[in-house]
């Protein structure tokens, strides 16, 4: 009798679920980060600004720690088609996780540049409603990942349609804004950038639902709009 299965099986398992942690972990750092560069942002909190700056070391590190583990995993092994298919994509989770971080920490350090002029401009409120939208959408698909929860994750990718609509509605009051205030030329232009960052964490938020649906249901629905994503997890 071969006694050695159940204990590979065992520690392959450990494996897995030690990705699943890192992944948890990591989501658990960028949504710190996220909060602390918004913060700084909106609240003029330069201490946070400052922290959140220098922090993508730590989610570098993550991010490097998770891809090893994966590799050692497949290497070592030999995974079935499921458990593959858990640990590249969640390679790609991880790859979207750190350019969120990526984002964070531009939001951060533009804040610090521009919080002389930053409570002049009306729409800053607007702004953060915009990061709210985010942080809240990442933090779901972080809920949708730890219980594969591929109907939540769908509606989570719905939303990023709010924050494209919102980004829309505050650029063109940005662009007015320049327009009657071309002294402010560059502080504007810097909020530009942290308007796109914020709308950038949105799309890398989407691709990881995307990547949920495909762990939960086996159904790739990157390309697809919400009505035919909807069909293909019901025919799932």
């Amino acid at each position: 009798m071969n006694t050695s299965t159940p204990h590979i099986s065992s520690q392959f398992d450990q494996g897995l679920n030690h990705v699943r942690d890192l992944i948890m972990s990591m989501g658990g750092l960028i949504e710190q980060q996220l909060d602390s560069a918004l913060r700084a942002l909106i609240n003029g909190d330069i201490a946070l600004g400052e922290q959140a700056s220098t922090g993508d070391k730590n989610v570098n590190q993550f991010e490097t720690d998770i891809d090893k583990s994966i590799v050692e995993l497949i290497a070592t092994r030999q995974p079935a088609a499921n458990d593959l298919r858990f640990l590249f994509t969640a390679s790609k989770i991880v790859a979207d996780m750190e350019r969120i971080g990526d984002k964070a920490e531009k939001i951060a350090r533009i804040a610090l540049v521009i919080q002389p002029l930053i409570n002049s401009y009306s729409f800053m409120q607007d702004i953060r409603v915009m990061g709210e939208m985010t942080q809240k959408m990442l933090h779901d698909a972080l809920d949708a990942f730890a219980r594969m929860d591929a109907e939540a994750a769908i509606a989570i990718k719905h939303s990023d349609t709010h924050v494209n609509n919102a980004y829309r509605d505050v650029l063109a009051d940005l662009m007015a804004h320049m327009a009657e205030n071309p002294n402010t030329l560059d502080y504007s232009l810097n909020i530009l950038s942290c308007m796109r960052a914020i709308e950038r964490v949105g799309d890398h938020v989407t691709n990881i639902c995307e990547y949920i649906v495909y762990l939960d249901k086996g159904v790739d629905v990157r390309h697809l709009n919400l009505k035919n994503t909807v069909n293909q997890i019901e025919n799932a």
